[in-house]
Order: C-alpha cells, then sequence, then structure tokens
C-alpha cells in the first residue's frame, strides 16, 4: 500500500511556529495528514490532494522529507512518502474522515502524535524549516558476511551469512521507522544485500557509488556527504571507510556519542548542517 503526507506549517501571531496535527474517529487517534495513492497517481500529487480534502487546506512549495514503512494493524505493509508544505489557504471542514484539527507548537506535537514515525517525521521536518540545509546520514557498516579468509571467490561477491542476513532485517526495521529520502551503497555483494530489506520496506531505490568501495578515501566519502544538503540519506560501506571517517570527525571536535566502533550491521547517526557534520551518534548492532 502506498500513501503520500504532508507536515503543514505556519508561523502564528506570537511569532511561533506551529505545525497541523488531525484526530482521525474511526481510528480516534492524532496524526498528520496522509492518504493512499489513487489509480495512477504519484506520491505527491497524492499528499497534496490528501491534505486538501482531510483538511480544507491548500498547500504548496512542497520539499521532500523522506519516505517511511510500517505494518498496519490489519497486517498490510504501507509506505508512506512526505514533504513538507507551506500553507496557501483553505478552511477546515469536518468530515468523514478527519473530524478536528489542532495547530501546535513542536513540542506540543510531539506530545500529541501517538506514532513513532510521524514523530520522527514532524522531527525532520522541523529540522528542515529551521535550517534548509539540514541533513541526517545514517551511515551503516555492512552486516556480518563471514570469514573472509574462507572465501574463495572475488572479494566484492562475498553475500552476508546466516546472522548477516537477520542484521539487514533488524536495520531496515530501525530505519524503516525514519524519513529517508535516499539509500546509497558500495556496490559489494554485502552492502548491496545489507541495503535490500530496506529498500524493499520503503521503496527507495538503491543507488551505488565506487567512493564508498574498499579503499575507498574518508575525503572521498566526506564530499559524498556534503552533497546531501537538506537530505536524509542511508550509507552503507565498510569498516575500511567509516573508521577512518569517524576519526577524523572526533580529531575535527565534532560531537561524538558513542565509544570509537563500527561492528558489522551498526551505524553512526550523523547530523549535519551546510554540508558539515556537528554531532554524531553510534548505535550498536542489535546481535
Amino acid at each position: 500500500m502506498k500513501a503520500g503526507g504532508g507536515v503543514l506549517h505556519r508561523t502564528n501571531d506570537a511569532g511561533k511556529r506551529e505545525f497541523l496535527l488531525v484526530h482521525r474517529p474511526v481510528y480516534d487517534d492524532w496524526s498528520l495528514p496522509k492518504g493512499k495513492l489513487d489509480r495512477r497517481e504519484g506520491f505527491l500529487e497524492a499528499a497534496l490532494r490528501e491534505v486538501r480534502e482531510e483538511t480544507g487546506i491548500q498547500a504548496n512549495r512542497p520539499i521532500e522529507i523522506g519516505s517511511v514503512g510500517y505494518e498496519t494493524g490489519a497486517g498490510n505493509r504501507k509506505v508512506v512518502r512526505w514533504w513538507l508544505m507551506d500553507v496557501v489557504g483553505g478552511k477546515f471542514r469536518p468530515n468523514h474522515e478527519v473530524d478536528e484539527i489542532a495547530w501546535l507548537t513542536r513540542g506540543k506535537a510531539d506530545k500529541r502524535l501517538q506514532y513513532r514515525n510521524d514523530r520522527n517525521v514532524l522531527d525532520r521536518g522541523s529540522a528542515l524549516v529551521d535550517d534548509p540545509t539540514s541533513s541526517t546520514i545514517y551511515l551503516v557498516r555492512h552486516a556480518q558476511a563471514g570469514v573472509k579468509a574462507q572465501w574463495k571467490d572475488k572479494d566484492h561477491k562475498r553475500p552476508l551469512d546466516r546472522r548477516g542476513r537477520k542484521q539487514a532485517i533488524d536495520l531496515a526495521v530501525e530505519l524503516q521507522a525514519h524519513p529517508v529520502m535516499r539509500i546509497v551503497t558500495s556496490d559489494f555483494q554485502r552492502c548491496l544485500q545489507s541495503a535490500k530489506p530496506l529498500a524493499n520496506a520503503i521503496r527507495v531505490h538503491v543507488e551505488t557509488d565506487r567512493r564508498l568501495r574498499v579503499g575507498g578515501s574518508p575525503e572521498d566519502a566526506l564530499k559524498l556527504f556534503r552533497e546531501m544538503k537538506g537530505e536524509a540519506a542511508v550509507i552503507i560501506t565498510h569498516g575500511e571507510v567509516i573508521g577512518p571517517v569517524i576519526g577524523h570527525l572526533a580529531a575535527s571536535g565534532v560531537e561524538m556519542d558513542g565509544p570509537m566502533e563500527w561492528k558489522k550491521g551498526s551505524m553512526w547517526v550523523l547530523d549535519a548542517s551546510k554540508g558539515k557534520i556537528r554531532s554524531a551518534r553510534y548505535l550498536p548492532p542489535t546481535r
């Protein structure tokens, strides 16, 4: 199931930024406005239409936030692609889908939203309002791929082992709850396989970049990060690349939260502004 949604924002009379939440009576929940794609409809087209139908508000100047994936209560897989939107005009009238709306400041909206996905989307949208160059990079070391010395074929063909395949699924479960615009990976088999479960979960195309191969320089990797201004991206590469990158960031005075590690199946979450990494947080592998 595919859906599109919008994070609408405005500045109130007191000069404070507010975000629009909707109450759905059928679920008795507070969420962000979204809805399923009609036949032959694109994600953005559906997002603008659903915002208008649910809230009566006309929106424009959409800025992509990213895609999230999850399983519905009925057990169906759902992908929602989100955009940050300005308000042009319009007036809300209660309808069968939405019986109430609320314009809330960032903190109050975060407390009222009932789903983790929505809170993550709001967090990313709010960051883009504050700074359009804001980016989040999930720097992932590929999952477990057996013992290199025991692999008889070319190294770039070495696949994930049983544990690695489970780690790749764990990565997808964690990352699909965060809005992601791009997935960029080394073209080595173990990196591509680490990316596949997430790509399938959020319907995002996997790009390959030779700068992420074994032997790639930290300078080239950091250049790639700088090219991602305003984006939320998952980067999957090798320990030989991640280690020097993390070492460079630490030596440059970047705020580092976590041990100087990059185990297989782990990730560093890098927050950047104007193309410069400002902070880094380590998330160890789940198994």
